[in-house]
Protein backbone atom coordinates (compact mmCIF):
# COMPACT_ATOMS: atom_id res chain seq x y z
CA UNK A 1 0.00 0.00 0.00
CA UNK A 2 1.29 3.45 -0.72
CA UNK A 3 2.20 5.65 2.45
CA UNK A 4 2.33 9.06 2.01
CA UNK A 5 4.29 9.71 4.94
CA UNK A 6 7.17 7.70 3.75
CA UNK A 7 7.06 9.07 0.13
CA UNK A 8 7.37 12.61 1.69
CA UNK A 9 10.18 11.85 3.89
CA UNK A 10 11.95 10.27 1.23
CA UNK A 11 11.50 13.62 -0.85
CA UNK A 12 12.67 15.67 2.19
CA UNK A 13 15.77 13.53 2.33
CA UNK A 14 16.83 13.88 -0.63
CA UNK A 15 16.44 17.66 -1.03
CA UNK A 16 18.67 17.57 2.08
CA UNK A 17 20.86 15.75 0.29
CA UNK A 18 20.69 17.59 -2.92
CA UNK A 19 21.39 21.24 -0.43
CA UNK A 20 24.53 19.57 0.93
CA UNK A 21 25.19 18.83 -2.73
CA UNK A 22 24.98 21.82 -3.87
CA UNK A 23 26.37 24.02 -0.56
CA UNK A 24 29.58 22.33 -2.17
CA UNK A 25 29.62 23.04 -5.45
CA UNK A 26 28.30 26.22 -5.33
CA UNK A 27 32.50 27.10 -3.92
CA UNK A 28 33.70 25.82 -7.22
CA UNK A 29 34.80 28.02 -9.75
CA UNK A 30 33.25 26.39 -12.39
CA UNK A 31 29.94 27.98 -10.74
CA UNK A 32 28.66 30.97 -13.00
CA UNK A 33 27.81 32.36 -10.55
CA UNK A 34 30.45 33.70 -8.56
CA UNK A 35 32.22 34.93 -11.45
CA UNK A 36 35.94 33.55 -10.24
CA UNK A 37 38.53 32.71 -12.06
CA UNK A 38 39.56 28.77 -12.65
CA UNK A 39 41.46 27.10 -10.28
CA UNK A 40 45.06 26.15 -12.24
CA UNK A 41 44.34 22.82 -12.88
CA UNK A 42 40.67 22.97 -13.62
CA UNK A 43 41.73 25.46 -16.26
CA UNK A 44 43.77 22.83 -18.24
CA UNK A 45 41.42 20.30 -17.66
CA UNK A 46 38.58 22.03 -19.33
CA UNK A 47 41.02 23.62 -21.78
CA UNK A 48 41.96 19.84 -23.10
CA UNK A 49 38.11 18.55 -22.70
CA UNK A 50 37.88 21.82 -25.12
CA UNK A 51 40.06 20.81 -27.62
CA UNK A 52 38.09 17.31 -27.74
CA UNK A 53 34.84 18.92 -28.47
CA UNK A 54 37.01 20.78 -31.38
CA UNK A 55 38.19 17.63 -32.81
CA UNK A 56 41.63 17.72 -31.11
CA UNK A 57 43.05 13.92 -30.19
CA UNK A 58 44.20 13.66 -26.29
CA UNK A 59 47.86 13.05 -25.67
CA UNK A 60 48.46 13.45 -29.52
CA UNK A 61 47.29 17.27 -29.55
CA UNK A 62 46.52 17.24 -26.42
CA UNK A 63 49.14 16.81 -23.71
CA UNK A 64 49.01 15.91 -19.97
CA UNK A 65 49.83 13.51 -17.82
CA UNK A 66 46.35 12.13 -16.45
CA UNK A 67 44.23 9.48 -17.36
CA UNK A 68 41.93 9.82 -20.31
CA UNK A 69 38.52 10.35 -17.94
CA UNK A 70 39.95 13.52 -16.82
CA UNK A 71 38.95 15.43 -19.60
CA UNK A 72 36.13 12.92 -21.19
CA UNK A 73 34.32 13.70 -18.09
CA UNK A 74 33.45 17.29 -18.65
CA UNK A 75 32.98 16.91 -22.59
CA UNK A 76 28.96 16.09 -22.67
CA UNK A 77 28.92 19.50 -20.14
CA UNK A 78 30.39 20.86 -21.94
CA UNK A 79 28.77 19.80 -25.14
CA UNK A 80 25.43 20.80 -23.79
CA UNK A 81 25.95 23.93 -21.67
CA UNK A 82 29.66 24.99 -21.60
CA UNK A 83 31.44 25.69 -18.44
CA UNK A 84 27.95 25.89 -16.94
CA UNK A 85 27.38 22.45 -18.21
CA UNK A 86 30.62 21.22 -16.58
CA UNK A 87 29.79 22.64 -13.05
CA UNK A 88 26.42 20.91 -13.44
CA UNK A 89 28.02 17.93 -13.95
CA UNK A 90 29.97 18.84 -10.72
CA UNK A 91 26.61 18.87 -9.15
CA UNK A 92 26.07 15.48 -9.95
CA UNK A 93 29.11 13.76 -9.00
CA UNK A 94 29.03 15.66 -5.77
CA UNK A 95 25.53 14.57 -5.07
CA UNK A 96 26.43 10.61 -6.19
CA UNK A 97 28.76 10.97 -3.58
CA UNK A 98 26.75 12.33 -1.02
CA UNK A 99 23.92 10.06 -1.46
CA UNK A 100 26.59 6.90 -1.09
CA UNK A 101 28.14 8.70 2.54
CA UNK A 102 24.20 8.62 3.50
CA UNK A 103 24.18 4.80 2.46
CA UNK A 104 27.10 4.10 4.30
CA UNK A 105 26.34 5.81 7.37
CA UNK A 106 23.07 3.71 7.75
CA UNK A 107 25.07 0.69 7.85
CA UNK A 108 26.60 2.32 11.13
CA UNK A 109 23.76 4.58 12.30
CA UNK A 110 20.20 5.29 12.55
CA UNK A 111 18.75 7.94 9.50
CA UNK A 112 18.95 11.21 11.34
CA UNK A 113 22.31 10.46 12.76
CA UNK A 114 23.59 9.21 9.63
CA UNK A 115 22.23 12.84 8.05
CA UNK A 116 24.34 14.45 10.73
CA UNK A 117 27.10 12.50 9.62
CA UNK A 118 26.95 13.09 6.48
CA UNK A 119 26.64 17.23 6.90
CA UNK A 120 29.82 16.89 9.38
CA UNK A 121 31.35 15.32 6.66
CA UNK A 122 30.40 18.15 4.07
CA UNK A 123 31.97 20.85 6.41
CA UNK A 124 34.98 18.86 6.39
CA UNK A 125 35.03 18.03 2.48
CA UNK A 126 34.81 21.94 1.77
CA UNK A 127 38.56 23.13 2.14
CA UNK A 128 39.81 20.58 0.03
CA UNK A 129 37.05 21.13 -2.78
CA UNK A 130 36.54 24.93 -2.99
CA UNK A 131 39.32 24.97 -5.42
CA UNK A 132 38.29 21.82 -6.97
CA UNK A 133 41.10 20.78 -9.70
CA UNK A 134 39.16 17.99 -11.09
CA UNK A 135 40.52 14.75 -10.60
CA UNK A 136 40.31 14.27 -7.36
CA UNK A 137 36.40 15.24 -7.14
CA UNK A 138 35.75 13.32 -10.37
CA UNK A 139 36.65 9.88 -8.42
CA UNK A 140 34.74 10.79 -5.43
CA UNK A 141 32.30 9.23 -6.34
CA UNK A 142 33.72 5.78 -7.53
CA UNK A 143 35.45 6.15 -4.25
CA UNK A 144 32.60 6.80 -2.13
CA UNK A 145 30.78 3.36 -4.07
CA UNK A 146 33.48 1.47 -3.42
CA UNK A 147 33.70 2.27 0.28
CA UNK A 148 29.61 1.35 0.83
CA UNK A 149 30.33 -1.84 -1.01
CA UNK A 150 33.08 -3.00 1.17
CA UNK A 151 31.38 -1.69 4.16
CA UNK A 152 27.87 -3.37 3.20
CA UNK A 153 30.12 -6.72 2.72
CA UNK A 154 30.85 -6.44 6.28
CA UNK A 155 27.73 -4.31 7.99
CA UNK A 156 24.29 -5.61 5.95
CA UNK A 157 24.40 -9.16 7.15
CA UNK A 158 23.59 -10.26 3.36
CA UNK A 159 25.49 -11.71 0.78
CA UNK A 160 27.71 -9.46 -1.54
CA UNK A 161 26.39 -9.54 -4.80
CA UNK A 162 28.20 -10.47 -8.00
CA UNK A 163 27.06 -7.19 -9.68
CA UNK A 164 28.42 -5.48 -6.61
CA UNK A 165 32.23 -7.13 -7.39
CA UNK A 166 31.81 -5.96 -10.34
CA UNK A 167 30.67 -2.52 -9.49
CA UNK A 168 34.13 -2.33 -7.56
CA UNK A 169 35.88 -3.48 -10.13
CA UNK A 170 34.67 -0.75 -12.85
CA UNK A 171 34.85 2.29 -10.02
CA UNK A 172 38.79 0.98 -9.72
CA UNK A 173 39.44 1.18 -13.11
CA UNK A 174 37.37 4.57 -13.27
CA UNK A 175 39.49 5.78 -10.87
CA UNK A 176 42.83 5.04 -11.86
CA UNK A 177 41.77 6.04 -14.99
CA UNK A 178 41.60 9.86 -13.95
CA UNK A 179 44.67 9.35 -12.09
CA UNK A 180 46.92 6.52 -11.63
CA UNK A 181 47.31 7.06 -7.53
CA UNK A 182 44.05 5.99 -7.03
CA UNK A 183 44.24 2.58 -6.13
CA UNK A 184 44.83 2.40 -2.44
CA UNK A 185 41.31 2.51 -1.44
CA UNK A 186 40.88 -1.15 -3.82
CA UNK A 187 44.60 -2.50 -2.51
CA UNK A 188 43.70 -2.44 0.64
CA UNK A 189 40.42 -4.04 0.97
CA UNK A 190 40.51 -6.63 -1.76
CA UNK A 191 43.66 -7.69 -0.05
CA UNK A 192 41.85 -8.04 3.64
CA UNK A 193 39.02 -9.85 1.92
CA UNK A 194 41.17 -12.90 -0.09
CA UNK A 195 42.96 -13.78 2.48
CA UNK A 196 39.72 -13.64 4.78
CA UNK A 197 38.36 -15.78 2.29
CA UNK A 198 41.48 -17.65 2.05
CA UNK A 199 41.15 -18.49 5.99
CA UNK A 200 37.90 -19.41 5.82
CA UNK A 201 39.03 -21.97 2.72
CA UNK A 202 36.56 -19.85 0.30
CA UNK A 203 38.21 -20.64 -2.66
CA UNK A 204 35.44 -20.73 -4.55
CA UNK A 205 34.19 -16.87 -3.76
CA UNK A 206 38.15 -16.11 -3.87
CA UNK A 207 37.74 -17.06 -7.85
CA UNK A 208 33.85 -15.47 -8.15
CA UNK A 209 35.44 -12.31 -6.60
CA UNK A 210 38.49 -12.11 -8.83
CA UNK A 211 36.31 -13.04 -11.70
CA UNK A 212 33.98 -10.31 -11.33
CA UNK A 213 36.29 -7.76 -10.77
CA UNK A 214 37.99 -8.07 -13.51
CA UNK A 215 34.54 -7.90 -15.37
CA UNK A 216 34.20 -4.76 -14.02
CA UNK A 217 37.68 -3.43 -15.27
CA UNK A 218 37.09 -4.47 -18.55
CA UNK A 219 33.76 -2.79 -19.00
CA UNK A 220 35.80 0.80 -18.79
CA UNK A 221 39.37 -0.08 -19.99
CA UNK A 222 38.24 -2.01 -23.14
CA UNK A 223 36.33 1.04 -24.75
CA UNK A 224 39.64 3.43 -23.50
CA UNK A 225 41.90 1.04 -25.43
CA UNK A 226 39.69 0.82 -28.28
CA UNK A 227 39.47 4.50 -28.17
CA UNK A 228 42.89 5.11 -27.68
CA UNK A 229 43.89 2.55 -30.65
CA UNK A 230 41.35 3.61 -32.68
CA UNK A 231 43.05 7.46 -32.47
CA UNK A 232 47.05 5.87 -31.90
CA UNK A 233 47.56 7.26 -28.89
CA UNK A 234 48.16 3.85 -26.70
CA UNK A 235 52.17 4.80 -27.21
CA UNK A 236 51.28 8.16 -25.83
CA UNK A 237 49.30 7.69 -22.85
CA UNK A 238 51.73 5.34 -22.21
CA UNK A 239 54.63 8.06 -22.06
CA UNK A 240 52.60 10.71 -20.82
CA UNK A 241 50.38 9.00 -17.90
CA UNK A 242 52.22 5.77 -16.83
CA UNK A 243 55.74 6.78 -17.03
CA UNK A 244 55.59 10.80 -16.75
CA UNK A 245 53.17 10.19 -13.73
CA UNK A 246 55.45 7.64 -12.24
CA UNK A 247 58.39 9.84 -12.63
CA UNK A 248 56.83 12.40 -11.33
CA UNK A 249 55.06 10.80 -8.52
CA UNK A 250 57.78 9.65 -6.58
CA UNK A 251 59.99 12.61 -7.49
CA UNK A 252 61.17 12.88 -3.34
CA UNK A 253 64.72 12.53 -2.75
CA UNK A 254 65.25 12.39 0.81
CA UNK A 255 62.80 10.33 3.20
CA UNK A 256 62.89 13.85 5.62
CA UNK A 257 60.54 15.43 2.42
CA UNK A 258 58.53 12.50 2.69
CA UNK A 259 58.21 12.64 6.87
CA UNK A 260 56.93 16.04 6.48
CA UNK A 261 54.19 15.55 3.26
CA UNK A 262 53.02 12.93 5.93
CA UNK A 263 52.33 15.49 8.62
CA UNK A 264 51.23 17.87 6.35
CA UNK A 265 48.29 15.58 4.60
CA UNK A 266 47.29 14.15 8.28
CA UNK A 267 47.26 17.59 9.70
CA UNK A 268 45.02 19.05 6.86
CA UNK A 269 41.49 20.09 8.10
CA UNK A 270 41.37 16.66 10.77
CA UNK A 271 42.46 14.29 8.26
CA UNK A 272 43.86 12.43 11.70
CA UNK A 273 40.63 11.51 12.35
CA UNK A 274 40.09 8.62 10.21
CA UNK A 275 43.50 7.17 11.09
CA UNK A 276 42.82 7.91 14.97
CA UNK A 277 39.43 6.48 14.65
CA UNK A 278 40.95 3.47 12.68
CA UNK A 279 43.53 2.89 14.85
CA UNK A 280 41.45 2.19 17.91
CA UNK A 281 38.78 -0.07 16.17
CA UNK A 282 41.86 -2.11 15.07
CA UNK A 283 43.04 -2.06 18.48
CA UNK A 284 39.47 -2.37 20.18
CA UNK A 285 38.02 -4.98 17.64
CA UNK A 286 40.38 -7.32 16.52
CA UNK A 287 37.68 -10.03 18.22
CA UNK A 288 34.91 -8.50 16.40
CA UNK A 289 33.06 -10.85 14.05
CA UNK A 290 33.67 -7.87 11.09
CA UNK A 291 37.50 -7.27 12.43
CA UNK A 292 38.45 -7.62 8.83
CA UNK A 293 36.75 -4.66 8.19
CA UNK A 294 38.47 -2.78 10.40
CA UNK A 295 41.95 -4.00 9.25
CA UNK A 296 41.09 -3.02 5.94
CA UNK A 297 39.91 0.53 6.26
CA UNK A 298 43.04 1.68 8.64
CA UNK A 299 45.58 -0.13 5.92
CA UNK A 300 43.65 1.40 3.41
CA UNK A 301 43.57 4.79 4.92
CA UNK A 302 47.03 4.29 5.89
CA UNK A 303 47.94 3.73 1.86
CA UNK A 304 45.99 6.69 0.59
CA UNK A 305 47.69 9.03 3.00
CA UNK A 306 51.37 7.58 1.88
CA UNK A 307 50.95 7.73 -1.23
CA UNK A 308 49.46 11.84 -0.93
CA UNK A 309 52.72 12.17 0.78
CA UNK A 310 54.67 11.17 -2.54
CA UNK A 311 52.70 13.69 -4.46
CA UNK A 312 52.75 16.52 -1.82
CA UNK A 313 51.17 19.35 -3.08
CA UNK A 314 47.69 21.52 -2.89
CA UNK A 315 45.07 20.80 -0.21
CA UNK A 316 42.64 19.61 -2.74
CA UNK A 317 44.72 16.19 -3.21
CA UNK A 318 42.45 15.52 0.20
CA UNK A 319 39.71 15.51 -1.23
CA UNK A 320 40.33 11.37 -1.99
CA UNK A 321 40.82 10.92 1.66
CA UNK A 322 37.18 12.14 2.05
CA UNK A 323 35.10 8.56 2.38
CA UNK A 324 36.91 7.51 4.66
CA UNK A 325 35.32 10.46 7.26
CA UNK A 326 32.12 9.02 6.87
CA UNK A 327 32.74 5.83 9.32
CA UNK A 328 34.93 7.50 11.12
CA UNK A 329 32.36 10.59 11.79
CA UNK A 330 28.90 8.19 11.87
CA UNK A 331 31.32 6.43 14.75
CA UNK A 332 31.71 9.80 16.44
CA UNK A 333 27.99 11.30 16.11
CA UNK A 334 26.84 7.33 17.81
CA UNK A 335 29.47 8.16 20.91
CA UNK A 336 28.49 12.17 20.98
CA UNK A 337 24.58 10.94 20.92
CA UNK A 338 25.36 8.72 24.25
CA UNK A 339 27.35 11.37 25.98
CA UNK A 340 24.49 13.76 25.39
CA UNK A 341 21.41 11.58 25.96
CA UNK A 342 20.51 13.65 28.95
CA UNK A 343 20.30 16.87 26.67
CA UNK A 344 17.55 18.22 25.59
CA UNK A 345 18.40 19.22 22.08
CA UNK A 346 21.36 16.43 21.56
CA UNK A 347 21.50 16.52 18.06
CA UNK A 348 21.46 20.46 17.71
CA UNK A 349 24.44 20.38 20.58
CA UNK A 350 26.73 17.68 18.22
CA UNK A 351 25.53 20.21 15.08
CA UNK A 352 27.12 23.12 16.76
CA UNK A 353 30.09 21.10 17.86
CA UNK A 354 30.68 19.90 14.12
CA UNK A 355 30.09 23.33 12.73
CA UNK A 356 32.87 24.73 15.27
CA UNK A 357 35.53 21.50 14.65
CA UNK A 358 34.91 22.40 10.77
CA UNK A 359 34.78 26.01 10.90
CA UNK A 360 36.83 26.54 7.82
CA UNK A 361 34.06 25.03 5.81
CA UNK A 362 31.30 27.16 7.30
CA UNK A 363 33.64 30.35 6.72
CA UNK A 364 34.65 29.14 3.17
CA UNK A 365 30.92 28.66 2.28
CA UNK A 366 29.95 31.86 3.82
CA UNK A 367 32.58 34.31 1.90
CA UNK A 368 31.57 32.57 -1.42
CA UNK A 369 27.91 33.11 -1.12
CA UNK A 370 28.10 36.59 0.33
CA UNK A 371 31.60 38.12 -1.60
CA UNK A 372 31.67 37.75 -5.56
CA UNK A 373 34.94 37.94 -7.78
CA UNK A 374 34.80 39.49 -10.75
CA UNK A 375 38.55 37.84 -11.95
CA UNK A 376 37.16 35.23 -13.90
CA UNK A 377 34.72 37.91 -16.05
CA UNK A 378 38.34 39.59 -16.72
CA UNK A 379 39.07 36.58 -18.59
CA UNK A 380 36.27 36.23 -20.23
CA UNK A 381 36.76 39.86 -21.25
CA UNK A 382 40.63 39.42 -22.51
CA UNK A 383 39.18 36.12 -24.30
CA UNK A 384 36.00 38.13 -26.14
CA UNK A 385 38.37 41.17 -27.26
CA UNK A 386 40.80 38.16 -28.82
CA UNK A 387 38.02 36.73 -31.16
CA UNK A 388 37.79 40.05 -32.01
CA UNK A 389 40.97 40.83 -33.31
CA UNK A 390 41.75 37.14 -34.97
CA UNK A 391 40.05 35.50 -37.80
CA UNK A 392 39.35 31.44 -37.85
CA UNK A 393 41.89 29.72 -38.08
CA UNK A 394 44.24 31.81 -36.48
CA UNK A 395 46.11 29.92 -33.01
CA UNK A 396 46.90 30.86 -29.92
CA UNK A 397 48.80 29.99 -26.95
CA UNK A 398 49.38 30.78 -23.34
CA UNK A 399 52.82 30.70 -21.60
CA UNK A 400 52.85 29.97 -18.23
CA UNK A 401 51.33 26.26 -16.42
CA UNK A 402 47.55 27.75 -16.50
CA UNK A 403 44.77 27.85 -19.31
CA UNK A 404 42.90 30.45 -17.90
CA UNK A 405 42.22 32.09 -21.41
CA UNK A 406 41.23 29.07 -23.57
CA UNK A 407 37.93 28.27 -22.53
CA UNK A 408 36.46 31.86 -23.43
CA UNK A 409 38.18 32.03 -26.70
CA UNK A 410 37.36 30.35 -30.02
CA UNK A 411 40.88 29.77 -31.27
CA UNK A 412 42.88 26.35 -31.59
CA UNK A 413 45.97 25.99 -29.77
CA UNK A 414 49.16 26.52 -31.71
CA UNK A 415 50.72 23.75 -29.46
CA UNK A 416 49.60 20.14 -27.58
CA UNK A 417 51.59 21.72 -24.57
CA UNK A 418 48.54 24.36 -23.92
CA UNK A 419 50.34 24.75 -20.65
CA UNK A 420 54.29 24.52 -19.62
CA UNK A 421 53.78 23.30 -15.85
CA UNK A 422 56.43 20.86 -13.81
CA UNK A 423 54.51 17.61 -15.38
CA UNK A 424 56.73 17.57 -18.67
CA UNK A 425 59.82 18.28 -17.09
CA UNK A 426 59.70 14.36 -16.57
CA UNK A 427 59.18 13.48 -20.28
CA UNK A 428 61.88 13.62 -22.70
CA UNK A 429 61.68 16.28 -25.72
CA UNK A 430 58.84 17.80 -24.12
CA UNK A 431 60.15 21.21 -24.16
CA UNK A 432 62.00 21.07 -27.29
CA UNK A 433 58.71 20.43 -28.78
CA UNK A 434 56.73 22.90 -27.63
CA UNK A 435 59.69 25.68 -28.58
CA UNK A 436 59.63 24.01 -32.06
CA UNK A 437 56.21 24.44 -32.26
CA UNK A 438 56.46 28.18 -31.06
CA UNK A 439 59.62 28.77 -33.64
CA UNK A 440 57.76 26.82 -36.51
CA UNK A 441 54.24 27.58 -36.02
CA UNK A 442 54.31 31.59 -34.54
CA UNK A 443 50.96 31.75 -32.92
CA UNK A 444 48.84 34.59 -34.31
CA UNK A 445 48.23 35.26 -30.83
CA UNK A 446 50.51 34.84 -27.14
CA UNK A 447 49.51 35.75 -23.96
CA UNK A 448 51.00 35.88 -20.47
CA UNK A 449 49.24 36.15 -17.41
CA UNK A 450 49.67 39.00 -14.70
CA UNK A 451 46.95 38.96 -12.48
CA UNK A 452 47.72 42.96 -12.97
CA UNK A 453 49.99 43.15 -9.79
CA UNK A 454 52.75 40.88 -11.53
CA UNK A 455 52.21 38.03 -9.71
CA UNK A 456 50.76 35.90 -12.33
CA UNK A 457 54.69 35.94 -14.17
CA UNK A 458 55.12 33.44 -11.52
CA UNK A 459 53.95 30.81 -13.44
CA UNK A 460 56.37 31.49 -16.32
CA UNK A 461 59.17 29.01 -16.20
CA UNK A 462 62.05 31.01 -17.67
CA UNK A 463 64.15 28.03 -18.51
CA UNK A 464 60.97 26.42 -21.31
CA UNK A 465 60.51 30.27 -22.66
CA UNK A 466 63.21 32.03 -23.04
CA UNK A 467 63.73 31.50 -26.85
CA UNK A 468 59.49 32.47 -27.44
CA UNK A 469 60.50 35.88 -25.62
CA UNK A 470 63.14 36.41 -28.35
CA UNK A 471 60.43 35.66 -30.78
CA UNK A 472 58.10 38.15 -29.23
CA UNK A 473 60.78 40.94 -29.14
CA UNK A 474 61.31 40.41 -32.68
CA UNK A 475 57.66 39.60 -34.16
CA UNK A 476 55.12 40.55 -31.62
CA UNK A 477 53.48 43.44 -30.49
CA UNK A 478 51.55 43.91 -27.12
CA UNK A 479 48.11 44.66 -28.08
CA UNK A 480 46.33 44.62 -24.97
CA UNK A 481 47.36 44.97 -21.11
CA UNK A 482 44.93 45.06 -19.24
CA UNK A 483 42.32 42.58 -16.82
CA UNK A 484 45.42 40.65 -16.09
CA UNK A 485 47.17 39.33 -19.14
CA UNK A 486 49.33 40.65 -21.32
CA UNK A 487 48.24 39.69 -25.29
CA UNK A 488 51.09 40.00 -27.81
CA UNK A 489 49.98 39.96 -31.58
CA UNK A 490 52.21 38.86 -34.81
CA UNK A 491 53.38 41.79 -36.43
CA UNK A 492 52.46 40.70 -39.96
Amino acid sequence: MFNISCYKSKIILYAGLLLISFSIVYTSTLNPFTHRIMNVDTSVYISIAQGITRGQVLYKDLADNKGPLTYLISVPGLYVGGITGVWLTELLIIFITIFFMYKTALLFVSGKTAFLSVFAVSLAMHPFFYVNAGTEEYALPFLMISLYIFTKHYFSGKNTRLYEIAALGFCFACSVMIRLNMFPLWAGFCLVIIIESAVKKKIIDIIKYIAMFTLGIGIVLLPLYLYMRHYGIVEDFYFNVIMGGITRGFRLSILQDFINNFYLVINRNFSFIPLCIGVIWFITKYKNINSFYFIGYIITYFLSVIFLSFATGNSHYNLILIPFYVPAIAFLSDVLLQLFSKVKYKYLAILLLFCITFSEGIIRLSYYLFFNFDSGTKVKTVGRFIDEHTKPGNTIINLGWNGYIYPYTKRDYASKYIFQGESFDHIPGAREEFISDMLNNNPTVITVFTAEDGSGRNQIKSGWHEPVFEMIDQKYYILYNENGFNVYMQKN
